[in-house]
């Protein structure tokens, strides 16, 4: 691993003026009702009181946008890297990289890692202040202006956008920390510092509930909406979220195999498969607006910052960054669905027409999708990954896995000799996970190839329903229900590879443990035109069962006793 070439900043993220204590929102909370009394706006703004906020409509309306940039993203979420890097998936290429603390043993209590704990708990103050204040506000004072019903038909949506946001960021802690405080209310600083952990199981419940509720509440679309905005809460969000937090309540790291659990996720997964509003369909890129299958999106800037932390290192201004993995590269059946695994010797596969002379070919269609590798096109040159090329160790600053990412990069971008930033999204939600969680729920609720009560779909079914659109031959039935987990795990690692899931999946089925202590790439040579490949090692790590939650911060431990006891193993 190299010393970091250029310290890029991470991206910029528009929040509260309350994000100002090291203490998280629960002290926050306190602070702003005492100093305010109203959600935290940037003075320069203009606002100076809760009446004046919300009594212009507009500026509610900003107010709930405010909500909305708590939304998370990942690209380059930690110093950087995306968060795959600290997952078998990728490696960091810089050795300063903050992600390193994920495996390298130094991560605690007091050295914390993408400790969002402040960020979550304000994003959710500022949704309770918004609920509070709207269901309290009377805007039938502008009654006789002409926009009054334009601005009904807008607001009638906002408190339950509002409250699906506050369900998203308490989501997000839940399944970082565990048992948390289900702060759903206005505190003052004596109450907030008191407030109790509640189990993860309720935490879920409340979500769940809220999710159902907001959903009978939200359109299918704000396309008949006035204004027809665009990147808004809707029905189909609210539940994904509600099928995804129960898929999590279901799996191993938070239950005994409850089959209870299992069928409820899976039929908050039918839920939105049900509503027939997305589409599986095949696409070059996974963030594209008009897609039928995108649900919900973070949209970010016009900028150029994460195509500086990625592109090769051979481009001027490029970084290298998030450096996909053989492992992952090995996930990536063939297009006729054998297995290849690259060892010391080479490659080898079981599909008749492989040739280990050229291994990127005619592989699973997802593979080129996600991974820039030696050989392939990319903004009009050839890339050349092999040792002495313009891509290839030893130049300082290449990647150490013989892989650079392709996912999320928009080819487009330009940094020399002029920058050229382009709109980037960041996807929460896209009906291809929606589909592989009803997958997994299914299977461990009944098998492979069962269907009870009201479900129609195996899920063996539902799984091939994402794996033909890439790969030839499909999952054949007669698998049990461990073998047929194992294929799944699989799917989605291939599937949502740089879009924050295996992070997260490896942590609720407990296998991260197992499949993180070595990070491996490809040490390919050239002579004349002839190339030679040969797996190599590239990092071990130091990873423990604790680390499938991460520690509460000391920093709030000391506040507030309630929260005791730490997450075991911390």
């Amino acid at each position: 691993m190299k010393t970091m070439k250029v310290e890029n900043n991470l991206m910029s993220r528009c929040i509260l003026r309350g994000k100002m204590s090291v203490g998280g929102l629960l002290l926050l909370t306190g602070m702003g009702l005492s100093s305010c009394n109203f959600l935290d706006f940037d003075q320069s703004i203009g606002f100076d009181s809760q009446e004046e906020v919300y009594e212009v409509f507009s500026r509610a309306e900003q107010s709930l946008t405010q909500v909305y940039t708590y939304l998370e993203h990942d690209f380059g979420s930690i110093g950087g890297a995306m968060r795959d890097c600290a997952t078998d998936d990728a490696h960091y290429v810089w050795s300063n990289g903050e992600v390193h603390t994920f495996t390298n043993g130094r991560w605690s209590a007091t050295n914390t890692i993408d400790a969002e704990w402040n960020n979550y708990y304000t994003g959710i103050r500022a949704a309770n202040l918004f609920i509070k204040s709207m269901e309290e506000n009377d805007f039938s004072k502008y009654k006789w202006n002409n926009d009054y019903d334009t601005w009904m038909e807008k607001s009638q949506y906002w408190i339950y956008e509002a409250r699906f946001l506050r369900s998203l960021y308490l989501f997000e802690l839940a399944k970082r920390y565990g048992d948390i405080p289900l702060a759903t209310g206005i505190y003052t600083v004596e109450d907030v510092n008191l407030l109790p952990k509640s189990k993860f199981a309720d935490v879920i419940a409340y979500i769940a509930q809220e999710c159902k509720e907001v959903a009978d509440r939200l359109p299918e679309s704000f396309e008949k909406v006035t204004g027809k905005q665009t990147g808004r809460i809707t029905k189909g969000a609210a539940l994904a979220l509600r099928a995804r937090a129960l898929l999590y309540a279901a799996s191993p790291l938070h239950s005994e195999d409850d089959q209870s659990k299992w069928i409820a996720a899976a039929k908050a997964a039918k839920d939105v498969m049900d509503l027939g509003l997305y589409r599986l369909i095949e696409e070059e890129n996974i963030n594209n607006l008009a897609s039928k299958e995108l649900i919900l999106e973070r949209r970010m800037a016009s900028s150029c910052d994460f195509e500086k932390k990625n592109f090769p290192i051979s481009f001027d201004k490029g970084n290298t960054g998030t450096c996909p993995s053989q492992n992952l590269v090995d996930a990536f059946q063939t297009i006729n669905g054998y297995d290849v695994t690259l060892t010391e010797e080479g490659w080898k596969s079981d599909d008749p027409l492989f040739n280990p002379k050229y291994p990127y070919a005619d592989r699973d269609k997802r593979f080129y999708k996600t991974v820039l590798y030696d050989g392939v096109m990319f903004k009009g040159k050839e890339l050349a990954c092999y040792e002495g090329g313009a891509e290839g160790l030893p130049v300082v600053g290449a990647s150490e896995t013989g892989y650079y990412l392709r996912k999320y990069i928009i080819e487009g971008v330009d940094l020399a000799p002029n920058e050229r930033p382009m709109n980037h999204y960041w996807v929460l939600f896209r009906y291809a996970e929606v589909v592989l969680n009803y997958a997994e729920a299914m299977n461990n609720a009944y098998g492979p190839d069962k269907v009870e009560n009201d479900f129609t779909m195996t899920a063996c079914e539902a799984l091939n329903l994402v794996r033909k659109r890439s790969v030839k031959t499909l999952i054949p039935t007669g698998l049990d229900r461990v073998a047929f987990q194992k294929v799944l795990e699989r799917e989605k690692r291939v599937e949502f590879a740089f879009e924050n899931q295996r992070f997260w999946d490896i942590r609720r089925w407990k296998t991260g443990k197992f499949t993180q202590t070595g990070i491996d790439g490809v040490r390919i040579t050239k002579s004349g035109d002839a190339k030679s490949y040969k797996r190599v090692s590239v990092e071990t790590r130091t990873l423990h069962d604790k680390m499938n939650l991460y520690p509460i911060p000391m920093t709030e431990l000391y506040k507030n006793n309630n929260l005791y006891p730490q997450n075991p193993g911390w």
